[in-house]
């Protein structure tokens, strides 16, 4: 596994970014200079207006909540059954104040959170930009303040996924939303799917070259 020049984290092989530094080819220079077949590009992604963002958010708690349940069951059974219908209302509370906010990021952000994103030989990556770090340090603290394990749980998951990489052969089906000019790519169990949010000038090549690179992969189009 190879390791980041800047802070010698180990690396996935043809990962676009550091997991730990967030160094990357958009520090060495010129963006046109870049590899034939490599884009490099930063753009703002949608947030309550994206379906992948908006289910994302809604695994993210699901997950918490499902686990903070599993380990109460596995502690005291009766605890976990008296906490159940206390811990489901915390999760849909949780998911109303997400959706919610999201709606007010998008609206005060004027479209979404800046975002960076990668098209490689070995796959596909993003990074998320200062604004979306920031807001999910801060729903960490809130939640962990209002005492809610299963809110911090989903903004540790959130905090976990500032930045991946996926490659091509991890790829098993990529859908296209042409409205929001996005191509979302799932791995074999369709869990934590991501998005590439692509510009009017890159979407028809960011599908070629999907197509190119996992044609195993289902590939289907369709809009909102």
């Amino acid at each position: 596994m190879p390791y980041c020049e800047t802070c010698g984290a180990e690396v996935k092989e043809g990962a676009a970014f550091c997991p730990s530094c967030g160094n990357g080819l958009e520090k060495s220079g010129n963006r046109d200079d870049l590899p034939e077949d490599y884009l490099l590009w930063t753009t703002k992604a949608p947030v309550i207006t994206s379906r992948p963002v908006v289910t994302q958010l809604i695994m993210v708690f699901v997950i918490s909540c499902l686990l903070v349940l599993a380990f109460l069951f596995i502690l005291d059974v009766d605890a976990g059954v008296a906490a159940a219908p206390y811990i489901l209302g915390i999760m849909v509370f949780f998911i109303l104040l997400g959706v919610i906010i999201a709606a007010a990021i998008q609206f005060f952000t004027k479209g979404g959170l800046t975002t960076d994103f990668a098209v490689t030989p070995d796959g596909v990556g993003y990074r998320a930009g200062k604004g979306s770090k920031i807001i999910n340090r801060a729903t960490l603290a809130g939640t962990a303040v209002g005492g809610s394990l299963a809110g911090a749980g989903g903004s540790l998951i959130n905090i976990s996924r500032e930045m991946d990489f996926m490659r091509w052969d991890e790829i098993r089906n990529i859908t296209v939303y042409p409205k929001e000019r996005s191509l979302v790519f799932y791995q074999k169990f369709l869990i934590f799917p991501f998005a590439l949010y692509c510009t009017q000038e890159n979407f028809e090549q960011v599908k070629t070259l999907a197509k190119k690179y996992a044609p195993a992969a289902r590939y289907k189009e369709k809009g909102w």
